[in-house]
């Protein structure tokens, strides 16, 4: 029985953090966060093009 139980619980956090990434997290956050890597090269390349 316990298992059961642990299985339905996992399951449950499954779709609950499932339903939260697709549906209530917004996309403005997605798209900020898919952009920093690339913020951060473009740091990087104006801190050599000053240093230069």
């Amino acid at each position: 029985m316990s298992s059961g139980l642990w299985t339905a619980f996992a399951m449950l956090a499954f779709v609950g953090i499932t339903i939260w990434v697709f549906f209530i997290k917004k996309k403005d956050d997605f798209e900020e966060q898919a952009h920093l890597p690339l913020d951060e090269d473009d740091k990087k390349e104006q801190r050599k093009e000053g240093s230069s």
